[in-house]
């Protein structure tokens, strides 16, 4: 199964990462512009990710051309001592509904009040060609996560938290 991941060192302490991960302002903001996600609830989306509840997205690359509708739908569970969280959600139009997809995030404490970030996104598509074509893209589209995860994380603590994370 193709996939893209991350091991990134972050600027912040370990509980504030993991926070920041249930919050859905910051998938938006590691994501954009190169992929905009928008909620398809008539109330946007939640305050935070809560497991069980699936959340209904849409996604446009460069906020132009559709990607596909997709849920996330979060559980989180702990391996090996470290909490994950693991999006279950699936695609149910466009090029999204062609993807099967498992996305997990760990996130470990590291010396200094850093954290280790392991942000992995296993997926298969139909055609089997289709995944290894969507990969580089996927790929340059994590490259951007981690660039703006490694930007956002110091600011992910503030008690102002507003809508540019």
């Amino acid at each position: 199964m193709p996939h893209v991941g991350l091991r990134i060192e972050l600027d912040a302490p370990v509980e504030t990462v993991r926070d920041a991960l249930a919050d859905p302002r910051v998938m938006v903001a590691v994501t954009t512009p190169l992929l905009m996600y928008r909620s398809r609830a008539a109330t946007g989306f939640p305050r935070r990710w809560t497991d069980g509840e699936p959340h209904p997205i849409t996604a446009r690359v460069f906020g132009v051309l559709p990607a596909g509708d997709s849920h996330v739908n979060i559980n989180r569970f702990t391996l090996h001592g470290v909490p994950v969280q693991r999006d279950n959600g699936g695609g149910t139009s466009g090029v999204f509904g062609r993807m099967d997809m498992q996305h997990r995030m760990a996130a470990s404490p590291l010396p200094g009040g850093r954290t280790l970030l392991r942000d992995r996104l296993d997926y298969s598509m139909s055609p089997r060609l289709l995944a290894y074509a969507m990969w580089p893209g996927l790929w340059v589209t994590w490259q951007w996560r981690a660039a703006r995860m490694r930007a956002l994380a110091p600011t992910w603590g503030a008690r102002d938290r507003t809508d540019e994370r």
